[in-house]
């Protein structure tokens, strides 16, 4: 069983972290650093070409986080980079590699990133893509019996301060419909979204994690006064550290919180 899905359920606030895989072929420095995040976080979720920026595969990153981290390991994957033979092949890759979470996102626009003449693919969207890994988990893909089952803890993000709100919420309710047993924010601004958020998604069945992230020009402070209200709010079950720009500050923030 998914140690973070017993996290979940056994603790009152969770702390993840989120790391990006490295822009070349050297995964030392990435599992070093979770390496010393593992025992001080609930789980490190693994990016998938955040930002439409090309990166190390996650699913190569999750497999060598599992062997030779110790930290417990959510794999991010995207609908924008494959089509469903590639989300299939990638399911059946991760549950071998021994990754049992993951974080199934439609992906960021690649207008939005560093590449922007690439061409998405988007086949599935993210509840499709919960629906598929649900299915796998069940030992059938869309074309038949699979070998075997790909049993996953499932989550999903969402955007609590998109506007406006009611397809956000409409959207919500189909990932939880979906499969989707945790979920996870895009970084907030404050506390003001997330309380509007709650008050019309009303009470969830699954636990939610808010986002919050050192960007380019922010103080840490800033962010550790945030992930504090978060928490003192009780609008989430946990909070989602992510450093971009410096992640190897990531532990010593951490220590902070």
């Amino acid at each position: 069983m998914s140690k973070f899905k017993e996290a979940l359920a056994a603790k009152d606030f969770l702390l993840t972290v989120e790391l990006d895989p490295p822009r070349g072929p050297e995964l030392g420095p990435l599992t070093e650093l979770a390496g010393q995040l593992a025992g001080r976080v609930d789980a490190v979720v693994v990016s998938d070409n955040r930002g439409a920026r090309a990166r190390l595969s996650p699913l190569l990153a999750g497999q060598a986080l599992v062997k030779h981290s110790g930290a417990e390991v959510i794999m991010t994957l995207t609908c924008r980079d494959r089509n469903r033979l590639a989300l299939i092949s990638d399911l059946l890759a991760a549950a071998a590699a021994g990754v049992e979470n993951l974080l199934l996102v439609s992906g960021d626009f690649v207008s939005l990133g560093d590449q922007p003449g690439t061409k998405p693919v988007y086949d599935l969207d993210s509840v499709q893509l919960l629906q598929l890994a649900a299915q796998m988990a069940q030992g059938r893909d869309p074309a038949g019996e699979l070998a075997g089952p790909t049993p996953f803890f499932l989550g999903a993000s969402l955007a609590p301060e998109a506007r406006p709100l009611g397809p956000q919420v409409m959207k919500l309710k189909k990932k939880l419909a979906a499969g989707a047993g945790f979920l996870i924010t895009k970084p907030l601004r404050g506390l003001a979204g997330l309380k509007e958020f709650a008050a019309a998604a009303g009470e969830l069945p699954v636990k939610l994690i808010a986002g919050v992230e050192v960007a380019a020009g922010a103080e840490p402070a800033e962010v550790l006064s945030l992930a504090r209200e978060v928490k003192a709010a009780g609008l989430a079950a946990g909070v989602h550290l992510a450093w971009p720009e410096q992640p190897q500050r990531l532990p010593d923030l951490v220590g902070q919180l």
